[in-house]
């Protein structure tokens, strides 16, 4: 799709992008996951962000935040411009840890009243424009940390969030919780009273992924995090709930891009799309 760049940065620790996109096309942001903490600032579009299948209708001045290993992707609900601050960062590198202040269900957070967060992504963009090299390196850390420990400030301020009980999160909250054992769809659809194809229906909706593969990649991130944990591969892949190695070394293979006894051995692969 059509893309205007108003500025960008990228580091081994951050990065950082002002996006302008001309022509969106929902097809294009599917669901996935990172290693790394991301945040999505819109400041124009009608768009919605999916978490785990709930689905958080924003608006202009929404900061938007995808915790490391949680399935998430951007919706786009219109075809008008869609422009969008992202941040990718190492949340146990920056800001002393502070990321982890903020509430877990604390997922939206609206900047509009909260000038600091608003001039700090001001100033992301100034500086880009302006500087470069290690001066800019540690000016946007510099004000990704600001980001961090003003969001802190608001969590302080904002209610936890409702739930929301739909079909769709009751099916994920379930595999989250039995993705471990030998669960098949069958049994999904029995413990809540649904057919396969409205089972089938639901993910595509939400996650734009099957059931099957959100367990399997369920599996995988737990798999990968045992394993940087310093557990062998091969006594990993049945406390994730693959029946044998060879479908398990396979699949993680295919699904991250190298063996399983290779994942301590390299730099951390970290997927930037969203």
């Amino acid at each position: 799709m059509p893309v205007n760049i108003v500025s960008e940065f990228k580091d081994k620790n951050i990065l950082f992008n002002h996006y302008i996109f001309l022509l969106p096309d929902d097809s294009t942001f599917v669901s996935h996951t990172h290693d790394i903490c991301e945040m999505i600032f819109l400041k124009k579009g009608n768009v919605s962000g999916i978490i785990n299948g709930k689905v958080y209708q924003l608006k202009k001045n929404d900061l938007i935040i995808f915790r490391p290993g949680v399935f998430h992707r951007i919706r786009i609900d219109g075809n008008c411009e869609y422009e969008r601050t992202d941040i990718l960062f190492d949340e146990k590198v920056l800001a002393n840890n502070a990321f982890h202040n903020i509430p877990q269900e604390l997922n939206v957070v609206n900047c509009t009243e909260n000038q600091p967060i608003i001039e700090n992504f001001k100033r992301l963009d100034f500086y880009c424009q302006k500087f470069s090299g290690e001066d800019l390196k540690k000016l946007v850390t510099g004000l990704v940390e600001e980001i961090i420990f003003n969001l802190t400030l608001a969590a302080c301020k904002k209610d936890k969030e409702p739930g929301v009980n739909s079909l769709a999160d009751m099916a994920i909250e379930f595999i989250d919780n039995h993705f471990t054992n030998q669960i098949d769809i069958a049994e999904i659809c029995n413990a809540l009273y649904i057919s396969k194809s409205h089972l089938h229906h639901l993910f595509r909706d939400k996650l734009h992924i099957s059931p099957k593969k959100y367990i399997n990649l369920q599996r995988l991130e737990k798999a990968r995090n045992m394993i940087r944990a310093g557990q062998k591969p091969c006594h990993v892949y049945l406390a994730c709930g693959f029946t044998d190695y060879a479908t398990f070394y396979r699949n993680y293979k295919l699904h991250f891009g190298h063996i399983p006894s290779e994942e301590n051995k390299i730099e951390m692969i970290r997927d930037i799309k969203s």
